[in-house]
């Protein structure tokens, strides 16, 4: 165990939290030892709220199906990058309408199915082999690292490309693809990234239709369409100004000390990697802790922020459970107000 390893902070009351590989690999469940640590912190009484671009259902059947039914009220989950925000009742049970939405009532029926009409557009333009969302390992073997091949997730409020296997391409690799599409894969951050010249594609065919939407890179390997002003911030902002959500989540929300008691876990805080982790930072004061899992360059993270490199021995989700299975027993008193 390294000297200066990161300490944990027991008066933080309310958790905000990445999903993918954060709390658990990309379409992975969570691991049991993961959700026997959440268990316990959510029986200490914090909350944790969950901001991550996969979708509702993703989220509850990797993680939060797992945690015990009467400290599920203590979990709020927004999804799609914050498009909607749901909350759970004392039983357990989701609540039967989400706290905050931006997707039903904001986008009509017609242009939901334009929408539709540019990914398939976009799929046939640029060959794309397109399967069904699973795990990393099991899409590269199933496609046989096929560059256009991509997993599709379409979300409601989103739609995700991901890229796994054509994200960082070799010079004879961008070669092929540009002869096969017709088009030019520049090098952008000093790689080639199939992403980018589809990014611009729907860019674009948003504009053209007038459509309410913005590609956005996402997680390690995604192409997210997002509607746009949808963000982390926001969300974030939403639940901590309506203070009925917290309450129900069983904390106060006008006794929360913000710089001590809130804390933020990602693996993405960095601006050229689309930073998705750091719009959580904006929600709060810049002084409140930001923990990185990922071991990215701490030359290339936000300036003026309380982020801070997870320097364990493992990274993202395996380095948060190590974080958590750090705690002392006086870290358990204190948490506990013993």
């Amino acid at each position: 165990m390294l000297k200066n390893i990161l300490k944990f902070n027991p008066k933080i009351k309310l958790i905000l939290a990445d999903v993918d590989e954060t709390v658990a690999d990309v379409y992975c469940k969570a691991a049991p030892e993961m959700i026997m640590e959440l268990n316990k912190l959510l029986s200490e009484g914090k909350v944790l709220f969950l901001i991550s671009g996969g979708g509702l259902q993703s989220i509850r059947e990797r993680i939060v199906d797992f945690i015990e039914p009467a400290l599920r009220y203590r979990v709020i989950i927004a999804h799609c990058m914050g498009a909607e925000v749901w909350g759970f009742q004392n039983d357990g049970n989701i609540n039967l309408k989400p706290y905050y939405g931006l997707y039903e009532g904001h986008m009509t029926n017609d242009q939901k199915k334009l929408w539709r009409e540019i990914i398939k557009k976009t799929i046939d333009k640029f060959h794309l082999q397109i399967f069904s969302p699973q795990p990393k390992d099991e899409f590269k073997k199933n496609s046989n690292n096929n560059l256009l091949a991509a997993m599709l997730a379409d979300r409601g409020a989103q739609i995700t490309f991901e890229f796994a296997n054509s994200i960082n391409l070799t010079e004879k690799q961008k070669n092929a693809a540009e002869q096969e599409l017709g088009i030019k894969v520049l090098k952008m951050h000093n790689i080639y990234d199939l992403r980018f010249p589809i990014l611009e594609y729907l860019k674009k065919e948003y504009a053209v239709n007038q459509l309410p939407i913005e590609p956005r890179f996402g997680g390690t390997f995604a192409l997210d369409s997002i509607l746009s002003g949808v963000n982390k911030t926001k969300a974030i902002k939403h639940v901590l100004e309506d203070k009925n959500i917290l309450h129900n989540a069983g904390i106060d929300a006008s006794k929360i000390k913000e710089i001590e008691e809130i804390e933020i876990w990602g693996d993405k805080y960095v601006q050229k990697k689309g930073a998705p982790d750091f719009d959580m930072c904006l929600a709060v004061s810049p002084k409140v802790r930001a923990i990185d899992f990922r071991r990215e360059n701490t030359d290339e993270l936000p300036k003026g922020y309380n982020i801070q490199l997870w320097n364990g021995k493992n990274e993202l989700h395996g380095g948060l459970l190590e974080y958590l299975q750090s705690r002392s027993i006086k870290d358990l008193k204190e948490s506990k107000g013993g």
